[in-house]
């Protein structure tokens, strides 16, 4: 026997075992037939339906041949038969070829008999999606709901995809825009047009396979809705639910075949595409799309290198990754702040305040702590009191005339914990009964969720991971964030646990509830420069003075916790998003505090100093003065300290800040800080080039951290140039901690 013919051979044996696999039998002649002759010449094989008829052929070729370079003959057998699908097999690769609507493309292995039939059927009901109608309204639960314009935007570009050839789609939709609404109607549409006839819809959690089923049961009665818990798989339901794991365990000769679905979708996709379950999406030959409430928040967004990573990669598996641009281009997207700007999503507004020890972290028994380690080794009972209070404060400000529904972000379960007790401490005339914890250590944890989301008390709910993504209680009007972050996927599912819009009663009140409220204790929103702070706050939004945690803790921590009580160390507020004025303390909004002068300003065109200022002139010391007095007078006392409160510049005069309501004069960015002190900084120094290099790198790093030090060297980018060992060839031992003192206190303390 030749060469080739050896080659040939081993590539049957293999494509017979896969068959197998399939099951298939390649020794039953009413399942398969083999060297079938024809006048174009002879199929391989051909798989036969259940009535006998040419259902598939398959081309075989030697191992060291692509089967794609066989189509063409291939094509002709198959038409010949009159066979629909063509397989492309050399042993290693396997192709399928539905010839008549797309070209040949990879599959994870041979289809078993049903699936390929089942396909076969679906395609003689196809017709064009444009000719199927988006429904204005539907009905839910015996209430008409419309369909809004984003969500037949969505349904729009999905089917523009799937006309243009495409087989994965990305959808990025804000929480409370209606994801599994939209999708249902995709999968009805994709159903009545004989595109599809199965489908799997994939979940990393059981809790949100439940909320999915109950919206496919009411919107696609026609189409059974199966949620699969373990064990076998189900045959009864067009539609298959399960969690990652579940579906990932039943692949297979034994299970599911990759033929199975004719569409696959990923709820949440940004956290299961990339990990241990990325086989289980590869498996199927399907139609891929992914949902996820998170949006494209920007390359330099991210403070973390394996998230932005993850992120990419994400986008790269559903084909919309723009290598030019380094970013994503979703099928299509829907953010938080297009919901709130068309009036579908709740506005929200940002209350920043930090304590002395968040900021600064403390010593405690001859040891320093940094804010990274509070709560993790240590926890100081008065810093999370000082919290409490200060929310419990700002509330009875706001004027609440029942308890606000609030969620409060936690580190860890002794956190969680001592939150709880304390909320309750200070809200006593409850008590006990005002806040709750929701942790995995807590006996029926989903019963205390009911309660959170049906009765009036628990109003707070303190939690630990359980309640960050997936939990929908739209009557949420309060967010607390006590747990920092250095994922932006995270923040943004934790920010959209408030963005329902809701109309509730509370007793004989009607709330109607358009706006929500985040409280940040520990500097996330503007760690990843939400948005909403440049109107809540005016000025450029600074670097965080929180340094990031290197990973996302939601468990206890093995070693033992430090506790420190509050009679043995006081903390205090240190940072507040409030001016306060006046010898009756009364508070103010900055960014009211910002609006009422810039007004004020505005409205006196006469004054010599805002005149001069118009014209580009420099008022005198005499006209300053004489201005700045007449300026700090009741009710809105306007002097520069206040002034100085509200946009976060400590330096700045209250000429700088008519010259910004005058919109002559703008406040660098932390960017533009940093790059200027360092610009003369390096001036000081004569540094080689590659010694440049590394200062820049770890100038860029500061935006990140609060302030730099040597395990930065061993951080993206950094550690691509060599890291550590690198930078001691460069510097020296002496050489670096001089660098990294120098860098710290000339160039990183200008954007403090």
């Amino acid at each position: 026997m030749t060469t080739k013919q050896t080659n040939e051979a081993d590539a049957r044996i293999i494509i017979n075992r896969q068959l197998k696999e399939a099951g298939w039998n390649p020794e039953n002649k009413s399942e398969i037939l083999t060297e079938q002759s024809n006048s174009d010449g002879f199929a391989d094989y051909v798989l036969l339906d259940s009535k006998g008829h040419p259902l598939a052929i398959i081309e075989a070729k030697r191992g060291n041949i692509d089967p794609y370079s066989a189509r063409q003959q291939s094509q002709a057998y198959a038409e010949s038969l009159e066979a629909p699908f063509i397989f492309l097999a050399n042993g290693e690769y396997v192709y399928f070829w539905d010839y008549k609507k797309a070209d040949a493309r990879l599959v994870e292995s041979f289809f078993f008999q049903d699936d390929l039939e089942r396909r076969q059927k679906t395609k003689s009901f196809e017709k064009p999606l444009e000719i199927i109608s988006i429904p204005d309204k539907v009905n839910i639960f015996g209430k008409e709901r419309e369909i809004h314009p984003y969500q037949k935007e969505a349904i729009l570009a999905v089917d523009r995809a799937i006309e243009e050839g495409k087989r994965k789609m990305l959808l990025e939709m804000a929480t409370g825009t209606g994801k599994t609404l939209t999708i249902a109607l995709i999968m009805k549409r994709l159903f009545e047009a004989g595109l599809i006839s199965r489908v799997l819809f994939l979940v990393d959690r059981i809790e949100l396979a439940d909320q999915a089923a109950i919206t496919f049961k009411e919107q696609l009665k026609d189409f059974p809705t199966t949620v699969l818990y373990g064990g076998k798989k189900s045959l009864e339901g067009r539609i298959v639910i399960g969690t990652l794991g579940t579906i990932a365990s039943q692949l297979g000769p034994n299970g599911f075949g990759s033929g199975y679905f004719d569409l696959v979708i990923t709820d949440e996709c940004h956290r299961s595409i990339y990990n241990i379950y990325k086989s289980v999406l590869l498996f199927f030959d399907a139609l891929q799309v992914g949902l996820t409430a998170t949006p494209n928040l920007g390359h330099y967004n991210y403070k973390n290198d394996i998230e932005r990573e993850l992120v990419k990669n994400t986008y790269q598996f559903f084909d919309c990754w723009n290598a030019a641009e380094e970013s994503g281009e979703p099928t299509f997207s829907y953010t938080l702040e297009d919901g709130v700007k068309d009036g579908y999503l709740a506005d929200y507004d940002i209350v920043e305040t930090k304590t002395k020890i968040t900021v600064e972290g403390a010593e405690w028994e001859g040891d320093d702590y940094t804010p990274n380690q509070l709560e993790r080794d240590i926890s100081f009972e008065s810093r999370n009191l000082e919290m409490v209070k200060e929310f419990a404060r700002i509330e009875k400000d706001r004027g609440a005339e029942y308890p606000r529904k609030t969620i409060v972000f936690a580190i860890s379960k002794k956190h969680a914990s001592q939150l709880t007790r304390l909320f309750n401490e200070v809200y006593s005339a409850w008590n006990g009964k005002y806040a709750e914890e929701i942790t995995t250590d807590v006996k029926d944890p989903k019963a205390i969720i009911n309660r959170f989301k049906n009765e009036p008390l628990p109003a707070i709910a303190v939690s630990v991971g359980m309640l960050d993504t997936g939990f929908d209680a739209p009557e949420v009007e309060n967010l607390a964030m006590m747990r920092p972050t250095r994922s932006a996927i995270l923040y943004n599912q934790m920010r959209g646990r408030g963005s329902r819009r809701a109309e509730f009663q509370r007793g004989n009140l009607k709330i109607k509830k358009d706006k929500f409220l985040i409280y940040d204790f520990v500097g996330n929103a503007r760690n990843f420069e939400d948005p909403k702070l440049k109107q809540t706050k005016p000025g450029e939004a600074k670097a965080s003075t929180l340094k990031p945690t290197t990973s996302e803790i939601t468990y206890e921590i093995p070693k033992p916790l430090i506790f420190v009580s509050r009679d043995k160390r006081q903390d205090e507020i240190l940072e507040r998003n409030f001016v306060t004025v006046g010898q009756e303390g009364r508070r103010i909004p900055a960014k009211t505090y910002w609006d009422d002068f810039r007004k004020d300003i505005a409205g006196q065109e006469n004054e010599p100093v805002i005149a001069k200022i118009k014209a580009d002139q420099e008022p005198s010391d005499e006209e300053i003065i004489a201005f700045t007095d007449k300026m700090n007078k009741p009710e809105n006392y306007f002097n520069e300290e206040n002034l100085q409160t509200a946009w976060g510049e400590r330096w700045a005069t209250m000429v700088d800040f008519v010259k910004i309501a005058l919109g002559k004069k703008k406040f660098p960015s932390p960017k533009e800080r940093l790059d200027e002190a360092f610009d003369a900084y390096k001036l000081q120094r004569n540094f080689t080039p590659d010694q440049l290099q590394f200062a820049k790198m770890l100038k860029e790093r500061s935006l990140v951290d609060d302030n730099i030090d040597i395990e930065d060297l061993n951080q993206p980018p950094l550690s691509r140039l060599g890291g550590y060992p690198k930078a001691l060839e460069l510097f020296s031992e002496d050489g670096l901690k001089e660098l990294f003192s120098e860098l710290n206190e000339k160039v990183i303390a200008r954007i403090r």
